[in-house]
């Protein structure tokens, strides 16, 4: 299927949007008045604000690490429709829409961080979906047809490949579905945010070495697993400082 990706990113979005407006499991974002409508309004902002600087922030990191390309096609830059999106400035750029928002409304970040954990597993998942209808981040080419059919590239090959990205989806997954059952536990405010940057960090990493498309290396390693790498200790960061601040 070809341009599945934009098709269901956006209907990932939309669905994440529609779990910060309707779906507040523990009311851990409501504000001192308890006005569930107000706190719906605040959450929906600070994913709207999160949505729009994680597209910024993937463009612009993509564009970065293709700086040689862009130089002369500088009219491509913010022509999304060319493709090319990088997840971890996205993550990035995400992180600085929801301070935004928080500033914004006086909210505490880590509470509304909290509440689009589940929203960005949720885009994870539309996110490897696309991938895999339409051949982006695919795997390495594997000796045996036995997986061939969870696999896929762009060049609409039969060759058969490592699964990379039904895996990333069954993770993703995972990941939604892990952070759902953190939601009825007692925990610090700031780790079901902090787990699903370790979480959608550490699968990146590990599927980077799984992966067959071509991405830049730095000292011969790939920039995917660099990437998340990154966000993954950012993530596990991010948990001891949301303990700290809880033992406070």
């Amino acid at each position: 299927m070809d341009r599945a990706y934009p098709l269901l990113f956006t209907l990932g979005s939309l669905a994440g949007l529609a779990w910060l407006l309707f779906v507040d499991p523990r009311r851990r974002t409501r504000d001192a008045r308890r006005d569930p409508d107000a706190a719906a309004v605040v959450r929906l902002d600070a994913g709207l604000a999160a949505l729009a600087g994680g597209l910024i922030g993937a463009r612009l990191a993509y564009v970065a690490v293709h700086a040689s390309y862009f130089s002369t096609h500088l009219d491509q830059v913010i022509r999304y429709s060319s493709g090319g999106l990088s997840w971890v400035g996205g993550a990035l750029g995400a992180l600085a829409g929801l301070l935004a928002a928080a500033a914004l409304h006086h909210s505490s970040p880590w509470l509304l961080a909290d509440a689009l954990a589940i929203p960005a597993a949720v885009l994870a998942m539309a996110a490897w979906s696309g991938c895999l209808l339409d051949g982006c981040a695919f795997g390495r080419p594997l000796a045996s047809s036995a997986l061939a059919a969870l696999g896929s590239d762009f060049y609409a090959s039969r060759i058969p490949r490592w699964p990379t990205q039904f895996v990333g989806l069954l993770a993703a997954a995972a990941l939604a579905l892990g952070l759902l059952l953190l939601e009825a536990r007692s925990h610090p405010a700031g780790w079901p945010a902090s787990a699903a940057l370790l979480g959608l960090g550490a699968t990146a990493l590990a599927l980077s070495f799984t992966r067959g498309d071509p991405v830049p290396l730095v000292a011969d390693i790939r920039l995917d697993a660099l990437g998340g790498g990154f966000i993954a200790v950012l993530g596990a960061g991010l948990a001891r400082l949301s303990r700290r601040a809880a033992e406070r």
